[in-house]
């Protein structure tokens, strides 16, 4: 009887050592380095329950699929790291972990707060939020809703972070005497009034008061912060770029999309925030810049 009972305590042993292995292999074994010392910037827009049919929608996600986004970015082994981590890997070559992502939003929706903080507080992950100033300074029924001051200082006690998109030149101009429009931060503007178009020296003048402008209102509104603007519509040149430098601007973010690495002042950043960019599509979409 003795025999037969340390037979079956052996047998229960092995059976629960075998099963641990199984457990550990599952749960355990690290994910794969799918890149290192580089990392993915990732672009989305609005965010809501339900993804209005028809009219201008192309950037507007549902917060579901948003969470689908960060279940996968979480089941691959992507580490999702705050924005001043990815400064100082950029600017000072301070160290990363593999698989790095950064998750970024642009023109200062309200949907951040509302809809986006929650699911990204169930995954205790951060995000940073690029805000267009006279959105958040002046009400327009017109809009879509933008977030206010107190909002963005409540996301900042959570870790997120907010940054520049201009204050006022997140709009077209004219560019001629024809009215073709353009984006106003990288046109010199005709003056329909005068029938003249901008010098080099006021459009200069313009810019660089617009971007200062907005540092201002960050500084006064959220504390001091790293030096960032997000190009509306993703257009600069070298004007914008002189101009911008000069107003203290450290990083550049285009939506130009690639992988980024230490050194470089412009960022390019992956587009994610589109309805047709599923968890497959978007998997799909970041494994052909894994080797780049």
């Amino acid at each position: 009887m003795l025999i037969i009972r340390n037979l079956i305590v052996s047998i229960t042993i092995l059976g629960l050592l075998f099963a641990s292995i199984i457990l550990f292999a599952k749960n355990d074994v690290p994910k794969k380095n799918y890149y290192k010392d580089k990392v993915i910037v990732l672009l989305y827009h609005d965010v809501r329950k339900q993804v209005p049919s028809g009219g201008s929608v192309s950037t507007t996600i549902s917060s579901e699929q948003l969470r689908e986004h960060l279940m996968m970015f979480k089941d691959k082994g992507f580490h999702i790291i705050q924005m001043e981590e990815f400064v100082q890997y950029m600017l000072k070559g301070k160290r990363i972990p593999a698989n790095a992502v950064v998750l970024t939003f642009d023109d200062g929706y309200e949907s951040f707060y509302e809809e986006v903080l929650p699911i990204l507080q169930e995954f205790k992950v951060t995000a940073s939020n690029f805000v267009v100033g006279i959105s958040s300074d002046l009400f327009d029924p017109e809009a879509k809703p933008h977030m206010n001051w107190d909002q963005m200082r409540q996301l900042q006690a959570k870790g997120m972070g907010l940054y520049n998109h201009t204050y006022n030149l997140h709009h077209t101009v004219p560019s001629d005497p024809s009215g073709f429009l353009k984006p106003a931060l990288t046109t010199r503007k005709y003056m329909e009034q005068n029938g003249v178009l901008e010098t080099d020296t006021q459009y200069r003048k313009r810019i660089f008061s617009d971007i200062t402008l907005m540092q201002k209102r960050l500084q006064q509104e959220l504390g001091v912060r790293p030096s960032l603007l997000a190009f509306p519509y993703g257009a600069y040149d070298d004007t914008v770029l002189q101009e911008a430098h000069r107003a203290g601007i450290e990083l550049f973010f285009s939506i130009e999309e690639g992988m980024n690495v230490k050194g470089n002042r412009i960022v390019k950043r992956i587009n994610a925030g589109e309805p047709y960019m599923t968890t497959d599509a978007l998997w799909f979409h970041l494994q052909s810049f894994f080797d780049k």
